[in-house]
C-alpha cells in the first residue's frame, strides 16, 4: 500500500468508507490483512491497555515501534493514533516526523491537554485552546517530509462544548492545515451538520451509531475500530486460560503443528524459508 493510495481513497466524494481495524502488532495487523482489510489503525486507547498503563502513560517510541513493526512486514496503510502529539507544537513536529519515518500513512493529534489524563477513560476531556491547537496543527503540517502523509485532527468538541464550537474549531483546523476531521457524534445529524460546513473528509470511529450510508453522505470517509482487537483479545484469552486453569487443553494437542502452521502462513514466514533455502539452508 502507500500514502498516496489512501489519500485518494479517502478524498471527498468517496464511493466508500475505507475501515481501519485496530492493530497492536504485526501479528493482528497480519491477520487483519489476511481477511482483506488494507488498512489498520494503531490506536492509543488500546494500545496503552495493551501496555498495562492506559493511553496517558504511552510514549512516543511505544507507539513509534509497533507502527514500524507493522509497517515493515505487512502490505497496510497504518493509520496512528498520535493523542496529542506528545506535547506542545515542538513536541507535535517531532512526533509527525518520527512516526512518518516509522511508516506510519497517517498520523492523527487532538486538541486535548497534554499530558493526557487517565480520566479520558471517562469521559473527561481537557481541550485546549483553539490557538493552541491551530499552531500544532501548523506545525505538524510543515514537519511532513512526504506530502502525502495524512494529518488526521480530532476534536472533541462535540461531547465538550456542542455543535457550534466543533464547527469553529472545524473550520480552524482546516484552514491550519488538516488533511482530514476526526469527531465522534453524540447525536443523530452531528456528521451530517459538520460534513457538511467543511470539505476536508470526515473520520470517526466505529461503532458510530450511524448507518454507512449515512456516514457517507455526510462525508465521512475513514472509519477507525478502536477497541474490537482488545476485546476480542480479552475475550479469548480469559476463556483460554480459565480452561487451562481447570486442567483442560487450550487447543486439541493433535492440532497444534497445523495452527502454527497458520500462524505462520499469516506472518508470512514462507519467505524466510525461502531466503533460507538459497542461502543457509541450502543442500
Amino acid at each position: 500500500m502507500s500514502r498516496s493510495e489512501l489519500r485518494a481513497r479517502v478524498a471527498r466524494p468517496a464511493q466508500e468508507t475505507v475501515v481501519a481495524p485496530l492493530a497492536l502488532d504485526a501479528l493482528s495487523a497480519a491477520l487483519a490483512r489476511q481477511v482483506g482489510f488494507d488498512t489498520v489503525y494503531v490506536g492509543g486507547g488500546g494500545l496503552g491497555y495493551a501496555r498495562g498503563v492506559s493511553e496517558a502513560l504511552l510514549t512516543l517510541t511505544e507507539v513509534a515501534e509497533v507502527t514500524r513493526a507493522i509497517a515493515e512486514r505487512v502490505d497496510v496503510d497504518v493509520v496512528v493514533d498520535a493523542t496529542t502529539g506528545f506535547g506542545d507544537a515542538v513536541h507535535t513536529a517531532r512526533t509527525v516526523r518520527v512516526l512518518e519515518q516509522a511508516g506510519a500513512a497517517a498520523v492523527e493529534i487532538e486538541d486535548q491537554l497534554a499530558p493526557k489524563r487517565a480520566h479520558h477513560h471517562k469521559g473527561v476531556d481537557h481541550m485546549i485552546p483553539l490557538e493552541e491547537m491551530v499552531g500544532k496543527i501548523e506545525v505538524a503540517a510543515e514537519a511532513r517530509t512526504d506530502a502525502d502523509l495524512l494529518l488526521i485532527v480530532r476534536t472533541n468538541a462535540l461531547t465538550h462544548d456542542g455543535l457550534d464550537d466543533a464547527l469553529e474549531r472545524v473550520a480552524a483546523y482546516a484552514a491550519a492545515g488538516a488533511d482530514m476531521l476526526l469527531l465522534l457524534p453524540r447525536a443523530p445529524g452531528e456528521l451530517t451538520a459538520v460534513g457538511a460546513a467543511t470539505s476536508l473528509p470526515l473520520v470517526t470511529f466505529t461503532p458510530a451509531g450511524v448507518p454507512r450510508a449515512e456516514l457517507q453522505t455526510a462525508g465521512v470517509t475513514l472509519l477507525c475500530d478502536p477497541f474490537s482487537a482488545t476485546l476480542l483479545t480479552v475475550r479469548a484469552l480469559r476463556e483460554g486460560y480459565e480452561t487451562l486453569r481447570d486442567g483442560g487443553e487450550i487447543v486439541d494437542p493433535d492440532a497444534v503443528r497445523a495452527q502454527l502452521h497458520d500462524v505462520g502462513e499469516i506472518i508470512g514466514i514462507g519467505e524466510l524459508y525461502a531466503i533460507e533455502e538459497r542461502t543457509t539452508e541450502r543442500r
